[in-house]
């Protein structure tokens, strides 16, 4: 799609109108590298993220990344001179959001507690001393106790906190995920908006003109006051649009800057493409594919896997643990040395551990259907996207095949019939009211489809700032490994 600068059309006392310039919008072809290597193409595969939707497309000269034009467009640059592209806010992102810190720091304490719920329980030291008060007759001596655990209890304890860690890990690759998605559709919302107060902009300055010119034919008494007026309420509705838009940039960037947790809370430039060709999606394989790299589906698997661990865990915990103690010492009495040794095991006799293993079968089973909720969800989230993805795909489509077209001809075709005395003002400012709203929309467009297709990049998770999911529950495991009751 071309966009176009407005430049004022003037009377015919002198002046020339000029409209509708086209400004090819350029791309250096440069992409981002991505951050995932399961992003997804057109076909639903895994790519290298140098498709559209996956990677950042950003332009240095030309198109929505044109610097000279958004210096003079936006009036934020003298403000902050640098620019900003999507690479850069996710790197940022990626260092600075606590979410991300936070599931990471959760994996390390489930790192920890796995390693911690497989340790053996320390040996006792003690003394004893017996008939003391009975002279000459008093034993002393030493002793050193160890409980012994069976039925495998300890590797089963690693085992359980195995899966544990390992959807942590997960989590943590989801939160990412999360964070990164956010920032991508806050981009683009963000670099539309930009995009659409440029226009909006560029307009103004038209419409301005173009009170000049209805004032200028009404002192020539080739217009009327009707004219005036009516470019007036022109530059009205422009200006109420361009403060409104102002607005929505601001807001959209100061989104993006919490979700990405930049420093700076003055708006500064985007640089970032959305005129490029939508990618096609194969809904059914793209669906297959996420769930086969979601690490949001892999964490409730892992659980999966870590209850039905801990089922088997709560099976053997009826088998006792063997305590065993050794003594040596001395009796007076006897004036000889002497060993103790001795010997003891609970007996499940009472407690068999019966609603432990009831409680954790049903734990197995809620893990269970919690991974069916999720791939029911996934779809539920897929198809919203793939409404809001088809719908701006097919407006972008239509506006640039037929919409922006036709509303640049008809401007084009005005022009050069008010100038030849064919069309009256006010007609030649409707004309240009239907090119500046249509051009405005256009770009609403291309920015919900961005948005769309980064949501299937991102494969459906969303929520960057929400806390990450903590499956750990200390080592209390390693504690019921002990004693046997």
């Amino acid at each position: 799609m071309k966009r176009s600068k407005f430049f004022v059309g003037l009377s015919n006392i002198a002046v020339v109108a000029v409209c509708a310039v086209g400004i090819e919008r350029e791309s250096n072809g440069s992409v981002a590298q991505p951050t995932r290597a399961t992003e997804i193409d057109t076909d639903g595969r895994e790519t290298d993220g140098s498709s559209w939707g996956h990677a950042p497309i950003v332009s240095t000269s030309g198109g929505y990344g044109e610097p000279n034009r958004h210096a003079e467009s936006t009036e934020f640059a003298s403000e902050a001179p640098s620019v900003l592209t999507l690479e850069d806010v996710e790197a940022i992102a990626v260092a600075n959001n606590p979410a991300i810190q936070a599931a990471l720091a959760t994996s390390d304490k489930a790192a920890g507690l796995r390693e911690q719920v497989g340790t053996n329980p320390n040996p006792t030291l003690g003394y004893f001393g017996q008939q003391l008060a009975d002279r000459n007759t008093d034993q002393h001596g030493l002793f050193i106790e160890q409980e012994f655990v069976r039925g495998n209890k300890l590797a089963l304890n690693r085992e359980v906190l195995g899966h544990t860690q390992r959807a942590q890990v997960a989590e943590s690759d989801a939160q990412r995920l999360r964070v990164l998605t956010d920032v991508r559709v806050r981009f683009y919302e963000a670099v539309a908006a930009q995009e659409q107060l440029a226009t909006i902009r560029e307009f103004l300055e038209v419409a301005k003109q173009g009170v000049q010119v209805a004032e200028a034919r009404q002192k020539a008494e080739e217009g009327s006051l009707i004219e005036t007026l009516q470019a007036r309420t022109l530059v009205s509705e422009v200006t109420l649009a361009a403060e409104q838009a102002e607005v929505a940039y601001r807001g959209a960037w100061q989104d993006l800057s919490a979700i990405a947790g930049l420093t700076t809370t003055t708006p500064t430039k985007l640089l970032g493409n959305l005129d490029v060709p939508p990618p096609a999606y194969d809904w059914e394989m793209t669906y297959s594919h996420i769930l086969g790299q979601s690490p949001e589906l892999a964490a409730a698997e892992a659980i999966v896997c870590e209850k039905q661990a801990a089922l088997q865990r709560e099976r053997v915990q009826m088998i006792p643990n063997v305590t065993a103690q050794f003594g040596a010492g001395y009796d007076r009495a006897t004036d000889h040395g002497l060993i103790n040794v001795q010997l003891s095991a609970p007996l499940p006799v009472w407690n068999r551990n019966a609603g432990n293993i009831s409680a954790a079968q049903a734990d197995y089973v809620r893990a269970a259907q919690e991974v069916e909720r999720l791939k029911q969800s996934i779809r539920s989230r897929m198809a919203r996207v793939q409404q809001e993805f088809d719908s701006a795909s097919n407006s972008v489509r239509k506006y640039e095949l037929e919409i922006i077209p036709q509303a640049k001809e008809s401007l084009e075709l005005s022009e050069l019939a008010y100038r030849s005395g064919e069309l009256d003002f006010l007609q030649v400012l409707v004309v240009r009211r239907s090119y500046y709203e249509a051009t405005v929309r256009a770009i609403q467009s291309q920015g919900q489809l961005a948005q769309a297709a980064a949501k299937v990049t991102g494969l459906l998770l969303s929520g960057g700032l929400d806390s990450p999911a903590d499956y750990t529950t200390g080592d209390e495991r390693r504690g019921a490994s002990f004693g046997g009751q």
